[in-house]
């Protein structure tokens, strides 16, 4: 330190003669003289600590990146594994769908019956089908009225199908054309007291329908554009006894978490275009418009659809136009994915009852003609209010049930009568009632093993009537059990077990008639030769014995053996 001093004294002398010498002579700078008692010692203050931990203060701040390379190297063992062969996949090909399939055979009853199918193969984008079934049968029964005498109870039945799909860039199109024809004998009327005329077609029930359909689907759009669906269909085109034209759109759009739906639907009956017969005036036409949106969201764990169905139509003969509401509610709720449901909701809606829809229910009601002592009164049912609850269960593997219960009301249900002003009083009228209704139905699926299924149904009605005075022909119980057990996949033998209890009819709309009980059992016995060929061993109706339609007993037993071939 004092080396310091003394440098700083040099220089302080230095500069002072320095500046003397730029001085003329003759100024007199004078003497200073400075005394050092003692060393300079400098001294540190005491520092105040402004941050803990030091930190950087800059306008730039570089952070330093690392990256790091696995190397890979092999770990040299003395262990030395044996190795696994690789595993050989069994290819399971995709089950053929059988081209061709041709079906005959002959019965005691019925003799001959035969179907053909042929279908294209389902690999190309347009797919087709074609279907025809014939069946004739020159059966004879005991009359209901005198166990001595036999009354012929022959029929005959026909059908005729082709249906196309193709897959587009924008959608889905189908279309369907089918024919449908039989012809039967009524059999239920009084030998000992009509005396039958062959030629008279009124002792024979023909009924041929012709339906064609083309339906499209478009397909979901990626940019969020509303689906839909729409179809038109007509049938009975060429038998020009009833004509109805239907069209239906849906639309579907999502919006965030809901579903949209819209439904438009236009159904125009036009009944007075034959030129052979001449319907009722009753029965001239009839116009239906239906109104149906509806939404869907998830709620409290399920899934709710709530909307409504808005209808207008015309009487067929009235000119008034009557208009209706009907409530479409239905709530499902999961207790867990994909094992039990539970439902509730309110339904109701128009049920359309045409000659059609009813002689499929009854074979012998009466023409929608007039030449038969009268003709079909048709009423369409409205169903006001239907509540429901069920559910849906999977309770293993191998078992399923699924059961509902519903109340409702309904206005101008159809029921069956007896018409005794037809010319030899075997067809049937059909007359209506408002009713409520009380229904349940159960259905359980149980695969007892691998070769081994069963099917139970069951179902029971209960009917409150304004003004009749028994539900004709509706059972208040009935069930079907079905069994099968599949040997070594050769032989398929199967049962069917069903039952009817409760029923009855009224006659001339006073009396009522209890009818039988119905307790009977079919047997199928299936023998496949090969993946083409089977042969087919059936029984129908083996108990018989009873009526389903006022004197009208079953045909019955009946047994039929049958040859299949597959290509």
């Amino acid at each position: 330190m004092k080396n310091k001093i003394t440098l700083l004294s040099v220089l302080i002398v230095i500069c002072n003669i320095s500046a003397y010498s730029q001085t003329n002579d003759n100024d007199d700078l004078g003497v200073q003289e400075v005394q050092i008692t003692k060393s300079f010692i400098p001294q540190i203050p005491s520092a105040t600590k402004i941050n803990l931990s030091p930190t950087l203060s800059d306008t730039i701040k570089t952070s330093k990146r690392v990256s790091y390379f696995p190397i890979d190297k092999r770990f040299k063992t003395n262990l030395k594994l044996n190795p696994i062969k690789a595993a050989k996949i069994k290819g399971e090909p995709i089950s053929k769908l059988y081209n061709t399939y041709i079906y005959g055979g002959v019965g005691n009853m019925s003799m001959p019956t035969s179907r053909i199918y042929y279908s294209s193969d389902r690999d190309k984008k347009t797919i087709y089908s074609l279907a025809l079934g014939y069946k004739k049968s020159y059966a004879d029964i005991k009359s209901s009225f005198d166990d001595n005498q036999k009354v012929s109870a022959a029929f005959r039945e026909t059908d005729f199908a082709v249906y196309a799909k193709t897959d587009l860039d924008v959608g889905i199109l189908n279309a369907y054309i089918n024919r449908e024809g039989r012809i039967h004998q009524l059999y239920g009327y009084d030998p000992t007291v009509f005396k039958l005329d062959e030629n008279l077609l009124t002792n024979q029930q023909y009924w041929g329908y012709t339906s064609f359909s083309i339906s499209f689907k478009s397909k979901p759009s990626e940019n969020g554009k509303p689906t839909y669906f729409t179809k038109l269909y007509a049938y009975d085109l060429n038998e020009n006894t009833e004509n109805i034209f239907s069209w239906l759109l849906d639309l579907s759009q999502s919006i965030g978490v809901n579903d949209y739906s819209l439904s438009l639907g236009v159904d125009y009956n036009l009944n007075n275009s034959s030129e052979k017969y001449s319907f009722n005036d009753s029965l001239a036409k009839e116009l239906i418009l239906t109104f149906s949106p509806s939404v869907s969201k998830e709620l409290h764990g399920g899934q709710l659809n709530a909307g409504f169905e808005f209808q207008s139509y015309d009487s067929r003969d009235s000119s008034d136009v009557t208009y209706a509401f009907y409530p479409l509610v239905r709530y499902d709720y999961h207790f867990s994915e994909n094992y039990q449901k539970a439902f509730v909701g309110v339904r109701g809606g128009l049920n359309k009852n045409s000659y059609w829809a009813l002689s499929k229910q009854n074979p012998y009601i009466l023409n929608a003609l007039s030449n038969d002592g009268g003709s079909l009164e048709l009423i369409n049912s409205q169903v006001i209010y239907d509540l429901f609850l069920g559910m849906e269960s999977v309770l293993s593997k191998d078992i399923m049930w699924s059961s509902e219960v519903s109340y409702s009301r309904v206005f101008d249900m159809p029921f069956f009568e007896l018409d005794m002003n037809s010319v030899y009083q075997n067809k049937f009228k059909v007359v209506y009632d408002d009713v409520n209704y009380l229904n349940w139905s159960g259905n359980l699926n149980w695969k007892l093993s691998e070769k081994a299924n069963t099917d139970l149904e069951l179902q029971y009605n209960k009917y409150e009537l304004d003004s009749m005075q028994s539900f004709a022909y509706k059972p208040s119980f009935s069930s079907k059990l079905k069994l099968d057990y599949n040997i070594g996949d050769k032989i398929i033998p199967a049962v069917e077990i069903y039952a009817v209890f409760g029923r009855s009819t009224t006659i001339e709309s006073s009396n009522t008639l209890e009818l039988d009980n119905i307790i009977d059992f079919n047997l199928a016995l299936e023998y496949r030769y090969n993946s083409i060929f089977s042969a087919y061993l059936k029984g129908q109706n083996l108990v018989g014995g009873y009526q389903i339609w006022q004197n009208y007993p079953v045909l019955g037993p009946q047994v039929f053996f049958g040859l299949s071939f597959k290509l």
